[in-house]
């Protein structure tokens, strides 16, 4: 890890302290990563049953209304989410949202938005402070920093709710992040709590809500979006944030706590909602239904984290009538179709798969470290007579492989039945070693045995490193650890985020930007004003449409 700082351009003292710590992405199947990242889900989870920092959100200190953002034009506005993870493609993103952007396939210049919303995972693999300040706020700071002059009347506000990630600690560093409207460079912040609601300009709110690692929603939130509801106008129009895009739950469980906080504290404005935009897959798409009412459904998570499949996603989606009719049977459905393009395109998206043959071994190295130990392990067990060992190695290898399964649906018996294809896939070639060293080896002289020890563990971890690729390819095609697939890639490329415009007449319209390379190379910016780093040439930012504007009409009275 290290810095690339920039020299001082101004008299602003804050100015000359910008740099961005140069992280790697997150390796996602790197032994520790796995083990420190399941402990904190783990507590996460155990403690926020018992100690929700949303329910401690209350009292003058976090007292907090709706926001207001009039205009009398055109009002921009922008989303991203899922950021915070390697520094390149956080900070090619952060530049975006920083700046006017003149897409070739746009035809119009689109203007820097007055308000940034950040819909959930602002940092990886966890939140704490320092994750916070290297993977996030000294890169937005960076890419926007304050004016020399220290003047903040026509800054962008930035708000955010968070996902699961930034709920590892208990939500304090999000809190001392966003929550003590402190200026993060050129950005300024407001809200007090991890939830907040915009009274946007012609007619328009966003709700943005905080789901507490996908649990529940807690009672003071409830009622804080009750009161913002009777401010709602009957020609109003809402557009909802939330952390999951809960329509991915084939289960309903996620979209029964969303139609639960529309129901209790939207009611009769829960017809209103007209969009809903989440993050959490990194991922760009959209669903929408020709049934007269029904939202649009948007996953953007892709402001930094790596990028994850769309060659999987169905085209059509059986989604919970009461997502749209809060009173509707928890039978009912409604049938939603993928619209437009998706980020990653979906050929890319089946071309890059593949490549997780050669990138699960690369880019996991430590992973396949801990393979070749184990076969180490094994093959010397078996040469000093160690069968306790063998066993239990081989059984902990199964039990291994049983955890890691993920199948998106289909229960506890799916999982073991995948999980035990898994075990033997990866045992084969284990037990086959055990015979050969019992058969063969044993017989051996010391040297030869240690060099045949040494020559297992490598074979060996290479060996299940590309079996455990074959099988995330081949079974993620069954909707099987799809998630791990892509996180095995730690994809830079292919971010995004959306740029909205409200026009005069209350329309809605969202452009999906998309950056098919993140930058790697960076380099100092002269002057004392614009971002604090430039792409460093060749290197550009090529930044295109997803796909054509979409646009949404406001309520009708």
């Amino acid at each position: 890890m290290n810095t690339l700082e920039t020299p001082p351009a101004s008299p602003n003292p804050d100015a000359g302290k910008s740099t961005v710590t140069r992280l790697g992405a997150v390796r996602w199947l790197s032994p520790t990563e796995l083990v420190r990242t399941g402990l904190k889900a783990v507590l996460a989870a155990v403690f926020g049953q018992y100690a929700d920092r949303r329910e401690m959100q209350q009292g003058p200190m976090f007292e907090q209304s709706s926001f207001e953002h009039p205009a009398t034009g055109e009002f921009w506005f922008d989303y991203v989410s899922d950021l915070g993870d390697g520094s390149a493609a956080t900070y090619s993103v952060a530049s975006l949202p920083a700046s006017d952007l003149d897409p070739p396939d746009a035809g119009v210049v689109l203007p820097r938005g007055s308000v940034l919303v950040m819909g959930g995972d602002q940092v990886y693999p966890f939140g704490d402070v320092a994750a916070y300040e290297q993977r996030t706020t000294e890169v937005y700071a960076a890419a926007l920093p304050q004016p020399a002059d220290g003047t903040t009347a026509d800054s962008p506000v930035l708000y955010a709710i968070p996902g699961n990630h930034d709920w590892y600690d208990g939500l304090t560093a999000f809190l001392r992040v966003f929550g003590q409207q402190a200026d993060i460079g050129g950005w300024c912040t407001r809200q007090k709590r991890s939830y907040f609601a915009l009274d946007l300009p012609h007619g328009w709110w966003l709700l943005a809500i905080d789901i507490q690692l996908d649990t529940y929603i807690d009672k003071p939130q409830l009622e804080y979006f009750k009161k913002v509801a009777e401010k709602i106008g009957d020609g109003d129009s809402v557009v909802v944030c939330t952390a999951v895009p809960s329509w991915y739950d084939e289960t309903d469980s996620s979209i029964d706590r969303l139609a639960y906080f529309l129901r209790y504290s939207l009611g009769e404005r829960a017809r209103q909602v007209r969009v809903v935009l989440t993050g959490d897959v990194h991922h760009y798409a959209r669903y929408q239904s020709d049934q007269p009412g029904t939202p649009i459904l948007v996953t953007a998570g892709t402001g930094g984290a790596y990028a994850s499949a769309t060659h999987l996603l169905p085209e059509k989606l059986p989604v919970s009538a009461k997502l749209s009719d809060t009173r509707a049977d928890s039978t009912a459905r409604v049938t939603y179709e993928r619209r437009g393009d998706t980020w990653p395109p979906q050929a890319e998206s089946s071309r890059v798969s593949w490549t997780v043959l050669w990138r699960l071994a690369t880019r996991n190295w430590t992973l396949l470290l801990v393979f070749a130990g184990l076969y180490g392990l094994i093959s010397a067990a078996t040469l000093f007579d160690g069968w306790l060992w063998v066993v239990a190695l081989l059984a902990a290898a199964a039990g291994g492989a049983v955890a890691f399964t993920h199948p998106k649906t289909g229960g506890r018996w799916r999982r073991w039945r995948y999980g035990a294809g898994l075990a033997v896939l990866q045992l084969a070639p284990a037990v086959a070693t055990v015979v050969y060293f019992a058969r063969t080896v044993d017989e051996w002289g010391w040297l030869a045995q240690a060099g045949a020890v040494v020559a297992a563990a490598l074979v060996g971890g290479v060996v299940v490193a590309e079996l455990l690729a074959a099988w995330l390819l081949v079974v993620s095609r069954r909707q099987v650890n799809v998630n791990e697939l892509f996180a095995a890639l730690s994809l830079e490329d292919y971010k995004g985020f959306l740029r909205c415009r409200i026009a005069a007449d209350g329309a809605l319209t969202i452009f999906p930007i998309g950056l098919r390379k993140s930058v790697r190379a960076w380099q100092p910016a002269t002057g004392d004003k614009g971002p604090r780093l430039i792409p460093r040439e060749p290197e550009k930012l090529d930044v295109r449409l997803i796909e054509p504007p979409v646009r949404v009409t406001r309520t009708e009275r």
